[in-house]
């Protein structure tokens, strides 16, 4: 069967009205402040997918059959960043009722991701694997950004579980020490920690979003973002991540991004992890949903 380049995994389109989830890419690149290329990622993500089994050997999902995905083509992300999320909210609002899961493109997407799926964000907990706490209030004169995403999503009202944080200015650590609503786990703590961070993913209740900028990850994994830092999660505390959500939690997880994730200049790369970490979550999600394994 010939691959499909413009769906993710290359699978024949089941139709965006029969789909169980959604893949929404989001090649946004506005306000990135060191390396280049996120724009990208989501192209490079679906074209390494070619080369991804369907076949999920761990949670025995075969893709081929369910959950049925449909690749969406992208909004229009051309404008000005607060244009550009209000034109992300309103193409995801008609769609809320299916699981979206988002590639990227900067972490700025997740505000419109939120306010897309959501009228009220105060109603979601959004669990955040990132190196960096994007919680300034501005960055280069500018509110909305990838660095002051947290923040303007604890604005309206969020709950934040932070996890593998390790850079931050002194103005975000100092907002931090007052800030209700606010758990962060630090990466130079993680291992002693890590009990402690399944245990509170778990103890969530309602409903809860999921972020995962790639620099989070070690960057021994997935070194192609833009500021990669040592010392990150592993695969293995990532997936933990996702299993703790979405098995054993009662929460209901109704939406992920994947983000600033930049093409290997010397392509496969890691862009292949990248897609597989696409199925890990889509499969835990599906499995989690009660359905076959």
């Amino acid at each position: 069967m010939p691959l499909d380049p413009t769906q993710f995994l290359g699978l024949p389109s089941p139709g965006e009205e029969q789909a169980d989830a959604l893949l929404l890419p989001l090649p946004v690149e506005k306000t990135v402040s060191y390396g280049r290329g996120t724009c990208g990622g989501p192209k490079a993500i679906v074209d390494a997918s070619m080369q991804i089994e369907t076949f999920d050997e761990e949670m025995l999902v075969e893709f081929a059959d369910a959950p049925r995905l449909f690749t969406l083509p992208p909004p229009q992300v051309d404008s000005e960043i607060e244009d550009c999320l209000t034109n992300i909210r309103n193409y995801v609002r008609p769609r809320r009722e299916r699981f979206i899961l988002a590639v990227g493109g900067e972490h700025t997407v997740t505000h419109g991701l939120m306010n897309g799926l959501l009228d009220d964000p105060a109603e979601a907990t959004v669990v955040q694997i990132d190196a960096h706490a994007d919680l300034i209030d501005e960055l280069d004169g500018h509110r909305w950004s990838h660095g002051t995403v947290m923040r303007r999503l604890w604005e309206q009202g969020c709950r934040l579980v932070q996890i593998g944080i390790r850079s931050l200015s002194s103005e975000e650590h100092r907002f931090l020490a007052d800030a209700e609503r606010i758990t962060t786990y630090y990466a130079h703590r993680m291992d002693e920690q890590w009990p402690e961070v399944l245990e509170t993913l778990r103890s969530l209740e309602g409903q809860v979003y999921l972020t995962i900028d790639v620099d989070g990850l070690d960057p021994s994994i997935i070194p192609s973002t833009g500021t990669p830092l040592p010392d990150g999660l592993s695969w293995a505390q990532a997936i933990g991540v996702i299993r703790a959500l979405t098995h054993g939690s009662r929460c209901r997880l109704i939406g992920a991004d994947i983000v600033e994730f930049v093409p290997s200049p010397s392509p496969p790369g890691c862009d292949p992890a990248a897609a597989r970490l696409v199925t890990k979550l889509l499969a835990y999600w599906w499995t989690g949903r009660g359905n076959v394994r």
